[in-house]
């Protein structure tokens, strides 16, 4: 079921660019990441704005709701993390590591550690309730743009413009494996929820799935019109959402990678995708200064 012409029921605005969105674990608040270097944080199902995150010197990359939602963990193009009370608005602490622009951050599930990737070449694996490195992680040869944790926090995968999904051991902090090389470079990852599937994309409209046990393409998925710039499973792993260059999100069956609805109404590049809690609703972040929350 291609759904054209819906109408987000929320549309939700910054003063620049919008690069990252998320829900709260309770589905009542979603949080914004923008180029105008501000985090802003919104009622649900109001879309009323609840408090403004200020601190951060360049635009936001990623922000996500910790600790049963009484933390924010941010990252941005400054180089570091910072880590607020979403309530009070107050910085708890800040991270700083990377020697060059930081562009991607995922927090393990538990919200103990994060790992970060930054034009440096390296990831940072960080200590989050401590604010301190762990240890840096080496082996890119050119920029990293997406990393993401597996579900039972035991890897990290990472890509960039090296081309090559890296698998990397979180506790001996060393690289066990390399799944790839994609065709062109490459621009975001997610683990299914079960960690048994990665989804990728490059600069292609193109997401690939491929099988975290055996290194091997298992989909190739090729609706987009333009680059995907951003992939995230449902929470059941059920659907995979993906959005990019054509200002469309498109939300598909993993299982038969068919396409159950079709999202349009920004006017450029989405960014950052979100799913709430229970599925039934999912964010997009887009260049065009608005996060829209759409009814699925």
């Amino acid at each position: 079921m291609t759904l054209v012409g819906i109408e987000p029921v929320l549309t939700l605005r910054h003063n620049n660019a919008i690069y990252s969105v998320t829900f709260s674990s309770d589905g009542t608040q979603l949080a914004s990441g923008s180029l105008d270097k501000s985090i802003k944080i919104w009622e649900l199902p109001s879309g009323n704005e609840k408090i403004r995150l200020k601190g951060h010197g360049e635009a936001i990359c990623t922000v996500v709701f910790q600790e049963g939602d009484s933390s924010l963990l941010s990252a941005s193009l400054d180089r570091t993390l910072r880590v607020w009370n979403p309530v009070s608005g107050e910085l708890r602490s800040t991270m700083a590591g990377h020697a060059a622009y930081l562009t991607c951050m995922a927090p393990s599930l538990d919200g103990a550690t994060a790992v970060s990737g930054s034009h440096d070449k390296n990831l940072i694996l960080w200590d989050v309730a401590a604010g301190r490195q762990l240890a840096t992680l080496k082996g890119h040869t050119d920029l990293v743009t997406c990393v993401a944790y597996s579900p039972d926090g035991q890897f990290v995968a990472s890509g960039g413009h090296d081309r090559v999904i890296r698998i990397w051991d979180v506790k001996s902090k060393q690289q066990v494996r390399e799944i790839g090389p994609h065709p062109k470079r490459i621009q975001c990852l997610a683990f299914s929820p079960d960690g048994t599937t990665i989804a990728v994309s490059d600069e292609s409209p193109a997401v690939r799935l491929w099988s975290f046990g055996s290194g091997r393409i298992e989909q190739t998925l090729e609706e987009h019109k333009a680059p995907v710039k951003t992939v995230v499973f449902s929470p059941d792993g059920r659907q995979l959402a993906s959005g990019g260059t054509d200002a469309q999100v498109v939300i598909r069956e993993v299982s038969s990678g068919r396409i159950r609805h079709t999202l349009k109404g920004h006017r450029n590049t989405i960014y950052g995708l979100a799913w709430s809690p229970d599925a039934g609703r999912i964010a997009s972040a887009a260049f065009d200064r608005t996060v829209r929350v759409w009814e699925i």
